[in-house]
């Protein structure tokens, strides 16, 4: 539980970092606040770009963005891989045969070339990305709720809460639901991770919002940026979105991980 408390320490610290950029530091993510390319210093924590605009700003804008279409995806998967799995982990038969192999599909398809495809018919838009990533997003949910929900159905509590004429959403509901819920959480989290690395490689891609602030997009602009290796620009420009991407998934990442263990530990 040590690790948990730890790992959501260090989340927090990173949002209020990123809260303070976004509210409190002065500076617009849109409009410039200063010369071009301009070094690290006082007025820019982390300098700013080629239009002058504060780096700062910009990835902190970006990290609410991320977690906002992270959380927005999760919540989806969150009912319709939770659902899916649990319906047919429980009814079976028929039900069961159909949405297996809709899991199955769904896991066998390589996701980001198809992601790209559909972001590329369906335009530029922050709900399409979220709609994209969730259906590529709650197979792997439901497969893991099956699973548990056939083991859980056979438990001599829920037999007997069937011969006293339970119903099946009041057995789910109250009988369950609380040894699936930490899973689904579990997963939940791990997918807003994974939301967060999908739309920032199709906003790289040119694929998501242009108007928007995205740290995929970011790093697609300074990379684009003639000779930004041959100077010193790449160190305020491109490495803060980078650093912000990975810090900011390997953490959701590890503090998933933790629960999932203090979980297995309880179970």
């Amino acid at each position: 539980m040590k690790k948990v408390y730890a790992y959501l320490t260090v989340f927090l610290l990173l949002t209020l970092f990123f809260l303070y950029g976004a509210v409190f530091s002065g500076s617009s993510a849109t409009l410039p606040s200063g010369s071009s390319l301009e070094a690290p210093g006082g007025c820019h924590l982390l300098g700013t770009d080629n239009l002058g605009i504060d780096i700062y700003a910009q990835i902190s804008a970006g990290f609410f963005r991320s977690m906002a279409i992270g959380l927005a995806t999760a919540g989806l998967t969150f009912l319709l891989g939770g659902g899916l799995g649990v319906t047919a982990g429980y009814l079976g038969g028929k039900v069961d045969d159909v949405v297996s192999f809709l899991i199955n599909v769904l896991l066998s398809i390589p996701q980001l070339p198809v992601m790209i495809v559909m972001g590329a018919f369906f335009g530029q838009s922050t709900w399409n990305i979220i709609w994209i990533i969730a259906a590529f997003s709650w197979a792997p949910i439901a497969k893991q709720l099956r699973a548990k929900t056939i083991s859980v159905r056979s438990a001599p509590y829920i037999r007997l809460a069937k011969s006293y004429g339970g119903g099946t959403w009041y057995i789910i509901r109250r009988h369950m639901l609380r040894e699936l819920l930490p899973l689904l959480t579990v997963n939940a989290i791990g997918v807003v991770g994974a939301s967060i690395v999908q739309e920032s490689s199709m906003a790289f891609l040119g694929l998501s919002d242009p108007l928007a602030k995205s740290w995929g997009l970011m790093i697609a602009r300074a990379k684009g940026f003639s000779g930004i290796f041959f100077t010193e620009f790449w160190k305020w420009w491109l490495l803060p979105p980078v650093l912000s991407l990975v810090c900011s998934t390997l953490c959701l990442r590890l503090l998933a991980k933790a629960m999932e263990q203090v979980w297995l530990k309880e179970a």
